[in-house]
């Protein structure tokens, strides 16, 4: 899932392979275990908000994919990048035994909170996928350790965690090849795996040139897709006005188009128009206007403060919310706020959160009685916005 995002500066295409290169060859070539560059997520083609739910090489998820081959006792950096508009991810390395499909169903993203004598929302996001585990290790010089006996995850990348890497290192008591797991608690179906060896392994610039290879059928899969939703139809209603039928984001195995489809629609004054999303790891909201960054109360994702008597509003910036001591929690709501008519440019409504999974609905409409340009985004992804332009 996305987040309420943070301002991110950002990288182009060149700029990421030739760090997965370069970042490579220079770890392989030092003295000590070799360390390999994991890309989380990717930079997207400029004007298109493509969020890969992929790691960079991902190992053997498919059966033509090339292995990804470490040696026991190499650190593996995931590294997200912060070239992905509206991305949130963990780097979560399973137990041995653990299967990606236990892990999603024992770990899920959403909870309910426990029973309180203040009023709902009672629905939160799980801790322990957002945080950290184990914590106080990570960086580079002090990577968390993976044996196989517990899991390791990295906590939602970037904005629960520290910086941008995450280091961590294999250290299994195994003298036989092991295939290690791991995946996104936020996006169950983003997985990958590694054989870890006795030896060497892979090179790391063997990691970029699959990566590389990688991203680019991921994205050419992800433009098949983007322009095979980028159309609307129109259907008669029977009184004169038209429900006007649009994309809220599809998708592809790899890439998630976090995008309004098409982004500017054209309709009469009196038509709906429904938003149906082809999602297949994210949600998706519409909400009217876009509010860009800005904060809003009927964001479905709000920070709240965890006290004894019950949740209270958070009145600060992350990572504590201005929640001090008291544990911070993210409280979702999942329902429509606001009328179903956008009759101004400053009308505040949302949809709700609509998928195509977790038994929500997949669609929802909005009917425009006044003419004008109104503006709209998904306030799970600040960057996935449109606009409708009502004609008299």
């Amino acid at each position: 899932m996305g987040k309420r995002h943070l301002v991110l500066p950002a990288i182009g295409l060149a700029s990421l392979l030739a760090g997965m290169l370069a970042g490579g060859i220079s770890a392989g070539a030092s003295q000590g275990p070799r360390t390999y560059l994991i890309g989380v997520d990717a930079a997207g083609p400029t004007g298109h908000n493509f969020e890969y739910v992929d790691y960079f090489p991902r190992g053997q998820v498919q059966p033509n994919d090339p292995p990804a081959v470490v040696g026991n006792g190499s650190v593996l950096d995931f590294r997200y990048n912060l070239a992905s508009l509206d991305g949130l991810h963990t780097a979560t390395l399973l137990p041995s035994g653990e299967t990606p499909g236990q892990a999603w169903a024992q770990q899920p993203l959403i909870t309910g909170d426990e029973p309180e004598s203040s009023p709902p929302p009672n629905v939160v996001f799980n801790q322990s996928v957002l945080f950290q585990s184990p914590a106080n290790c990570g960086d580079a010089a002090n990577p968390c350790v993976y044996t196989g006996a517990a899991e390791v995850n990295s906590g939602a990348m970037p904005a629960f965690t520290p910086s941008a890497d995450f280091f961590v290192k294999i250290s299994l008591n195994t003298s036989t090849p092991t295939t290690v797991h791991y995946v996104c608690l936020i996006h169950p179906g983003m997985e990958a795996n590694l054989k870890v060896v006795p030896g060497t392994g892979s090179s790391p610039a063997a990691f970029a040139s699959n990566s590389a290879s990688q991203w680019a059928a991921d994205t050419a899969a992800a433009f098949a897709a983007e322009s095979q939703a980028d159309s609307s139809a129109v259907t008669p209603n029977g009184d004169g006005t038209n429900t006007v039928t649009m994309t809220a984001g599809t998708a592809t195995q790899f890439v998630e188009v976090a995008e309004m489809l098409p982004w500017n629609v054209a309709v009469h004054r009196g038509d709906t128009v429904k938003w149906v999303t082809l999602t297949q790891k994210d949600p998706h909201t519409v909400s009217f206007p876009d509010l860009q960054e800005n904060f809003s109360p009927p964001d479905p994702i709000q920070p709240v403060c965890e006290g004894a008597t019950g949740d209270t509003a958070a009145t600060g910036p992350p990572p504590d919310f201005g929640c001090g001591a008291d544990p911070v929690e993210l409280a979702v709501d999942l329902f429509p706020q606001g009328p179903t008519q956008i009759s101004s440019s400053t009308t505040m409504a949302s949809s709700g959160v609509i998928a195509t999974f977790g038994g929500l609905p997949d669609r929802y409409s909005f009917s425009f009685p006044n003419p004008g340009t109104f503006s709209y985004q998904c306030r799970i992804h600040d960057h996935m916005n449109g606009i409708i332009t009502v004609a008299p």
